[in-house]
């Protein structure tokens, strides 16, 4: 099984909620609704949606918002947390290569690299063609992936971090050919070794718009960060905004 079919379970929310605090998904949320320049009540599909972790304050604000993940796990979890908040957000388990809606929302987002899990590049832009026919025409994608080119200035590092008394060493890896980078991380619990491994495609700026710009949408700006920071090869963060036309366009295939 390939590894988005079995890293998201219990082992992620112990592993990566942590890592997410209140006060970051505030500043990324702040940012989401200025970049998109969202309406009151406007209709939101959160692609990937994990446990809720941007769904819910979205909701909270007002926004009619539509979940859609492949883990059971993490839809229980994201419909647990929306009861306990009092909102009501729209939970869907599926495939972020099949989106099921067409001229629905508003906006469309996929945040924290979300994106470029597939090793078929073919599967990736099904995605974003899936995206531009969720939009309503005027609708809005943000897209929020690792940079490539703050990736390889860095290169693979190793490092460790603990949660619950529990230390986990990080091996990270780069393949420049194939542009996707992974990591493994190994603990040891009740005295057995036990380890977990995924690994994305890494996108420059302009292979994104490339692939946007194929499904049929336009490029509209890049961001570095939630606070309006410009984009560069400095930054860790590509989020770009894009926009699907009033009128379609022909979309185009990718060179």
């Amino acid at each position: 099984m390939a590894w988005w079919e079995t890293l998201f379970d219990e082992k992620y929310l112990r592993f990566w909620k942590p890592s997410r605090p209140p006060e970051r998904t505030a500043r990324e949320v702040d940012g989401i609704v200025r970049y998109l320049a969202l309406p009151e009540g406007a209709a939101v599909l959160d692609l990937a949606c994990g446990y809720g972790r941007i769904a819910i304050p979205l909701a909270q604000r007002g926004y009619h918002v539509t979940g859609l993940d492949l883990s059971e796990i993490l839809l229980a979890e994201a419909c647990r947390a929306g009861e306990e908040a009092g909102v009501q957000v729209a939970w869907h388990r599926g495939d972020m290569r099949n989106i099921p809606w067409a001229d629905a929302f508003d906006a469309v987002i996929s945040i924290y690299t979300s994106f470029g899990y597939f090793e078929e590049e073919a599967d990736n832009q099904r995605v974003l063609e899936g995206v531009y026919r969720a939009l309503k025409p005027g609708g809005r994608f943000l897209l929020d992936v690792s940079n490539r080119d703050w990736r390889v200035q860095i290169g693979p590092r190793r490092h460790w971090f603990e949660v619950d008394d529990c230390v986990v060493l990080v091996e990270a890896w780069l393949d420049l050919v194939a542009g996707r980078s992974g990591e493994t991380w190994r603990w040891q619990e009740g005295g057995t070794w036990r380890s977990l491994e995924f690994d994305v495609r890494l996108y420059t700026a302009t292979e994104l718009k490339r692939m946007i710009e194929a499904a049929g949408m336009r490029w509209l700006r890049v961001y570095g960060g939630w606070e309006d920071e410009d984009f560069g090869p400095q930054v860790r963060r590509i989020i770009a905004i894009t926009e699907r036309p009033s009128r379609s366009i022909k979309p185009s295939s990718p060179q």
